[in-house]
C-alpha cells in the first residue's frame, strides 16, 4: 500500500512539472481553444481559401475530438514566437493517424530567409518523420542535414514527438518507440511563429493533409522519461540501439581508418626492403695445383660449388613446368612460395662462397629472372585515383586556413584512401601474369561509363530547322532542353566523384589483399 501510495506520488510529481511547462494544448474537443491559458487559439472555421478540415472521431473514440486537415489549408497561425531567443528550450508532441502527408509544426520564416531552414518545424514525406534542419562544417559555413524516421505505422495512432535545444544545440526525434538524434544543429536567431498544418519556410506546399490529435507544446526540451509519461511507450530500447548503432559505426570508421593507415605503412616499408637477389660479380676461379695446400683448398671449393648448385637446382625443381623441349623441362615461378624459396636458396648458394662460373652464373641467371618477375608495377587506374583526389584536395584548399588540429587530421584522413590505393595497385609482374581478372579495371570502366554518360548529356544539341517560303532556313535552338542537359552533366559528374571515393576505399581492400598478402 505505502510502494502504491509513493509510485501515484511520484507519478503525480511529474505531471505537475510537465505542467508547469506546457505552454500550448490543443485538445481539439470540437474546439480549437487552447486549454492552458486564454491566447493562440486556432480558428477553426470553414474559410474558402484558407483552412480546410472537418471534425472527426479522435483517439478517446468520441465524436469531434480530432480534426482532419485536407492538404488545402494555409495553415493555422499561432502568435507563439517559437526562435530561440524566446524559447532556446521548445517540445511539440502530437498524435497522427496513419500515414499523413506535409507539414504539422512549421514556421512564418520567409522562404529564402536562414538557409530556409528553422531547425523546429516537422513534416511527414511518404510516411516518415521529418526535422530539417542547419548544421556547420569545418570552414563555418551552414550546410542541410535532415533527421528520419522509420515509416509511421498504418492505420493505427501514431505518437511523434520533436525536441530542440539551443542550450546544447540538439534535436530529436521521437516516433512510437523509436527514437532519432542529431547534434550541433544551427538555429536561427530571427523571430519566427508557429504555424500549425503548414509552414511558410519551405519552396514547395507542404500543406499538411491528415488525422491530428492532442497537440501539445512545452517551453522545455522534455527527456525521454517526460514522454514516456505522456505518452506511456517507453524510448528506453530505442535510445540504447541508438547509442549501439553509433558505436558501432564510430568502430568501423575508426577500423577503417586505422587499416588504411597502417597498410599505408606496410606497403611503403614492403616497397623498400622487398627481397631482391644481388648478383655475385668479379670471382675469379682457383687455378689448380700440384701442391697438398692446394689440393685441399680445391676440394673444398669442389664442395663449396657443389652445394651451392646443389640449393639452387632444388629451389628449381619446385617451379611450375611450362613446358619440355628435346627433353629438357622448362620452368617458371607463379607462385609466392616458388620466390621464398628460390630467395632463401639463392642466400644459402652464397654463404658457401661459390667459385665455379657456370654455378655463380646459374645464380645470376635464376636471381635476374625472379627480379624482372617480382618488379612491381602499377597495374590500377591513374583516373580513378585523379577522380578520387577532387574532393579531399578542393577541400583542402577552401579550408587550409580555417582548419584547427582536429580539421587538418581529418583532412589528411581524406587522401588516404587515394594513397593506398595507389600504392596498394604496385603489383609484382608474376601476380599480374596469373591473372583473368582485374578488379581495378572493373572499377575504372564504372567511372568511365558515368564520365562517358556525362559527355553525352552535353554532346546533344536540341534544334529546329525551319525553311521559309522563299526557300531561306533558319535555326532555333531549344536553351530550355540545353540547360537541362547541363543539369545532368553536373549531376554525373558530381556522382562520379563521390563514386569514385568509395571505390578507391574497395579497390585498395581488394588490392592490399591481393598483392601484399595473399600474391594471387
Amino acid at each position: 500500500m505505502l510502494t502504491l501510495f509513493c509510485v501515484q506520488k511520484v507519478i503525480s510529481q511529474n505531471q505537475d512539472s510537465l505542467s508547469s511547462h506546457l505552454i500550448l494544448f490543443y485538445e481539439f474537443n470540437g474546439n480549437g481553444n487552447n486549454s492552458i491559458s486564454d491566447n493562440n487559439h486556432l480558428k477553426l472555421k470553414s474559410l474558402p481559401g484558407n483552412y480546410y478540415f472537418k471534425w472527426i472521431t479522435g483517439r478517446d473514440e468520441k465524436d469531434s475530438t480530432a480534426v482532419v486537415f485536407d492538404g488545402n489549408a494555409q495553415g493555422l497561425k499561432t502568435q507563439m514566437d517559437i526562435s530561440p531567443q524566446n524559447l532556446p528550450e521548445l517540445t511539440y508532441t502530437a498524435w497522427v493517424y496513419g500515414r499523413p502527408e506535409g507539414f504539422l509544426f512549421g514556421s512564418t520564416l520567409p522562404v529564402n530567409d536562414e538557409k530556409k531552414f528553422t531547425s523546429r518545424s516537422i513534416q511527414i514525406s511518404k510516411g516518415a518523420l521529418i526535422c530539417g534542419f542547419n548544421k556547420l562544417d569545418s570552414l563555418g559555413k551552414p550546410y542541410f542535414a535532415s533527421l528520419r524516421s522509420s515509416a509511421l505505422k498504418k492505420d493505427k495512432w501514431n505518437f511523434i514527438a520533436m525536441t530542440a535545444n539551443a542550450n546544447d544545440s540538439t534535436v530529436r526525434l521521437y516516433v512510437n518507440d523509436e527514437y532519432y538524434e542529431s547534434k550541433p544543429v544551427v538555429f536561427t536567431k530571427k523571430s519566427n511563429y508557429l504555424i500549425i498544418g503548414n509552414t511558410q519556410n519551405s519552396p514547395y506546399n507542404r500543406a499538411f493533409k491528415g488525422q491530428v490529435d492532442e497537440i501539445r507544446v512545452y517551453n522545455k526540451a522534455l527527456s525521454s522519461d517526460e514522454l514516456s509519461s505522456i505518452s506511456g511507450i517507453s524510448f528506453t530500447d530505442a535510445q540504447k540501439r541508438m547509442k549501439r548503432n553509433e558505436t558501432v559505426q564510430k568502430i568501423l570508421l575508426a577500423g577503417l581508418i586505422v587499416f588504411l593507415f597502417v597498410s599505408v605503412i606496410y606497403m611503403i616499408v614492403v616497397l623498400i626492403v622487398e627481397k631482391r637477389y644481388k648478383p655475385i660479380k668479379n670471382v675469379k676461379s682457383t687455378s689448380f695445383s700440384g701442391s697438398s695446400r692446394n689440393a685441399h683448398i680445391d676440394s673444398e671449393n669442389d664442395d663449396a660449388n657443389r652445394l651451392a648448385s646443389e640449393c639452387v637446382e632444388e629451389a628449381f625443381d619446385t617451379w611450375e613446368p611450362v613446358s619440355t623441349e628435346n627433353g629438357q623441362v622448362f620452368r617458371s615461378p607463379t607462385k609466392r612460395k616458388h620466390f621464398k624459396t628460390t630467395y632463401r636458396a639463392l642466400n644459402k648458394a652464397k654463404s658457401y662462397k661459390p667459385t665455379d662460373t657456370e654455378v655463380i652464373n646459374r645464380m645470376n641467371d635464376l636471381g635476374g629472372l625472379l627480379n624482372k618477375l617480382s618488379k612491381r608495377k602499377f597495374y590500377g587506374n591513374w583516373f580513378l585515383a585523379i577522380l578520387s583526389l577532387i574532393f579531399p584536395v578542393v577541400y583542402f584548399l577552401l579550408a587550409k586556413n580555417n582548419l584547427d588540429t582536429k580539421g587538418t587530421i581529418g583532412a589528411v584522413v581524406m587522401f588516404l584512401p587515394t594513397v593506398a590505393y595507389i600504392l596498394s595497385n604496385f603489383a609484382p609482374n608474376y601476380v599480374v601474369a596469373n591473372r583473368k581478372h582485374n578488379s581495378g579495371g572493373v572499377f575504372g570502366k564504372i567511372i568511365a561509363f558515368i564520365m562517358g554518360a556525362a559527355a553525352s548529356a552535353v554532346a546533344v544539341d536540341y534544334y529546329t530547322e525551319k525553311t521559309w517560303s522563299d526557300g531561306s532556313k533558319t535555326t532555333e535552338y531549344d536553351t530550355g532542353s540545353n540547360a537541362l542537359q547541363l543539369v545532368i552533366w553536373v549531376i554525373l559528374i558530381i556522382a562520379a566523384i563521390v563514386l569514385s571515393m568509395v571505390l578507391v576505399v574497395l579497390a585498395a581492400t581488394i588490392a592490399f589483399f591481393r598483392n601484399y598478402v595473399f600474391y594471387v
